[in-house]
């Protein structure tokens, strides 16, 4: 929000809005054409429009995004995450949960598979692919939560968990 909307949504001229401040005209306009001013301005403004100064130190000189909602996503965590599966579209956080809880069942499933057979061929077989399912859904875990760490699941997906 500009500081000339917030001004005109109290009925205020700039001439009003400094006298009633205690503020130079001078300091009023450079506060519209976006200019930073001194802390003690911003109080006397922050007082007369009765709101705290740090939320209308945010509203005049934030950028569109918070601040406090950025977060800085190394190279490696986008290069992770961003190798779609086959071209296709990203998953959702419940459809990598189902592909997480799958390749565990699985690899469960596999392991004792390996215990009830005799074979030693397919007691082998059976228990690379234990492995392999386990250590597949280990790694789809460890996604899973890098993902939820830097807020990278759909934008959809965010907004309604949030």
């Amino acid at each position: 929000m500009s500081f000339r909307s917030l001004r005109e949504r109290k009925l205020l001229s700039q001439e009003q809005l400094a006298e009633k401040s205690g503020l130079s005209l001078r300091t009023i306009q450079r506060v519209e054409a976006g200019h930073r001013v001194s802390y003690a301005s911003l109080r006397a403004l922050a007082a007369t429009f009765e709101m705290d100064v740090d939320v209308l130190e945010r509203e005049l000189y934030a950028m569109k995004q918070s601040a406090d909602d950025f977060v800085e996503i190394p190279r490696w965590v986008r290069v992770w995450t961003n190798t779609y599966w086959f071209g296709g579209p990203r998953p959702s956080r419940r459809q990598a949960h189902i592909a997480e809880a799958i390749c565990m069942g699985g690899g469960i499933a596999f392991l004792v598979a390996s215990l009830l057979v005799t074979a030693t061929f397919m007691t082998t077989l059976f228990r690379v692919a234990a492995g392999f399912h386990l250590v597949c859904g280990y790694l789809l875990s460890v996604t899973i939560r890098i993902v939820d760490t830097y807020k990278l699941w759909p934008a959809t997906e965010i907004s309604a968990r949030d």
